[in-house]
């Protein structure tokens, strides 16, 4: 692999120029010969990787923190929790802009089903007072076979005796025992 890399071709033999008369056919056999000896008088190498020129020295870290001054502890706190309280303020103050633009939506979509409940309301009050109008008109025709109240052939009825069961204790107090079967209920 790293002889394929590192091989370089050679050049072609150059073209013979238009402008020059034309060398005979023996010089350039001549010219090949000399390119293919050279060639062959080249070895191919594998090339060694470079070896790196810097040191591999490691410096051991420090495996103990150094303790830093009250007052910069102090103060990284105060920046924890104010960026705590920052973020949780610009979430409440989004979610209350959303709400903000989302009740009127809500308020406008229910106050349209109020609406139609309210024309749907009102043709069913028409429509049920018409359809007692017409029965009205059909109750005062002759030949309907209805008649005018008369309260002395109204019916009164007695409200009649109601006699309630007495449940005994026994059977009260008896407990069931629980029902197991045999047979599995499941797989």
């Amino acid at each position: 692999m790293t002889v394929a890399r590192d091989y370089l071709p050679t050049p072609p033999p150059p073209r013979p120029n238009r402008r020059r008369k034309r060398q005979t056919t023996r010089d350039h056999n001549y010219q090949l010969r000399t390119v293919a000896q050279q060639n062959q008088q080249k070895k191919l190498t594998t090339v060694e990787p470079r070896k790196k020129a810097y040191s591999t020295k490691v410096t051991p870290l420090p495996t103990k923190p150094k303790q830093l001054p009250l007052a910069l502890q102090f103060l990284l706190l105060v920046q924890k929790s104010s960026t705590t309280l920052t973020c949780g303020l610009v979430a409440l103050t989004l979610g209350a802009y959303s709400w903000t633009v989302y009740s009127p939506t809500l308020w406008t979509r229910e106050f349209s089903k109020l609406k139609t409940l309210q024309q749907n309301e009102r043709q069913l009050a028409s429509t049920n007072e018409s359809l007692k109008h017409k029965m009205a008109e059909k109750a005062e025709q002759p030949g309907s076979g209805l008649t005018e109240p008369n309260p002395h052939q109204s019916i009164f009825l007695a409200p009649a005796d109601v006699s309630q069961l007495k449940v005994s204790e026994a059977v009260q107090q008896t407990p069931k025992p629980p029902i197991i079967s045999d047979n599995p209920i499941a797989y």
